[in-house]
């Protein structure tokens, strides 16, 4: 069992698409479970599973330990969800490790295969947070960036801080890698920022080779409440999700080995 938490610097550059083709193409092969956490205020991972405002029972009354218990089951998939909240912030309430704790209870009764935890954007900081918490409960963090200047800046502030979690707080966190997310492989943006990586031996360590192109049907499968392959299963994007999770799970599968 893994859990990831996918957490960006900046907002709009798709860590929820990202949770939701990740999760998809996980929960394909036969009896894999996956579970999605929407844990930033926003609701948008809920929101892309049409899942309604007054929905019974949300990750704040998961953390509160308040309410009946329910998860949001995606159609005929293997993919469920616990669902957002708009009042969900950091409160005096928690501490780093309330959704480790919650999460280890409930695991030990619903043994998922995977766990991905959507983060509210610029997630650490110095006072605790929510991206605090996600990481302080996962196994692993990825995070998708633009091909653009303000993404690359990001990476400054997101890697120290993550290492600072990981040597404080949860030394078993390993980092899976940055990729890039939209793109358009004919730019010059995209040009110049892979070829960078290509030329920066360091920082293959910390990319994944595979990267994700827009594709209109990710937004079509945005409006219509879907993952990618139920719009168009041999779509560009749906492929580079396939790709991805390959990828996701040979790190994995490299730190399992390392670790024994």
């Amino acid at each position: 069992m893994s859990i990831i938490s996918i957490i960006t610097q900046k907002g709009g550059v798709g860590k929820t698409t990202t949770a939701i083709h990740v999760g998809a193409a996980l929960s394909k092969k036969k009896g894999v479970n996956v579970l999605l956490i929407d844990f930033d205020s926003q609701k948008n991972l809920s929101m892309g599973y049409g899942i309604e405002d007054d929905y019974p029972y949300t990750v704040k009354n998961f953390l509160d330990n308040t309410g009946e218990f329910r998860l949001k089951h995606h159609g005929s998939s293997n993919v469920y969800i616990l669902a957002g909240d708009a009042l969900l912030e950091e409160e005096e309430s928690y501490n780093r490790d309330t959704l480790k704790t919650n999460l280890t209870n409930l695991l030990e009764q619903m043994p998922f295969d995977y766990v991905l935890i959507d983060c509210p954007p610029r997630p650490l900081m110095k006072k605790l947070t929510l991206g605090e918490m996600a990481l302080c409960a996962s196994d692993y963090v990825m995070s998708p960036i633009e091909a653009e200047q303000y993404s690359f800046a990001g990476i400054d502030n997101l890697l120290p801080a993550f290492m600072n979690i990981k040597e404080k707080h949860n030394p078993n966190l390993e980092f899976l890698g940055f990729f890039f997310n939209k793109v358009l492989t004919n730019t010059v943006n995209f040009r110049k920022y892979s070829e960078m990586i290509k030329q920066e031996e360091e920082a293959k360590d910390y990319f994944f080779k595979t990267y994700i192109r827009q594709d209109m049907n990710i937004e079509k499968a945005k409006q219509e409440g879907k993952n990618i392959f139920q719009v168009n299963s041999s779509s560009r994007a749906a492929e580079d999700y396939k790709n991805l999770v390959k990828e996701i799970k040979s790190k994995i599968k490299k730190y399992e080995s390392e670790s024994v």
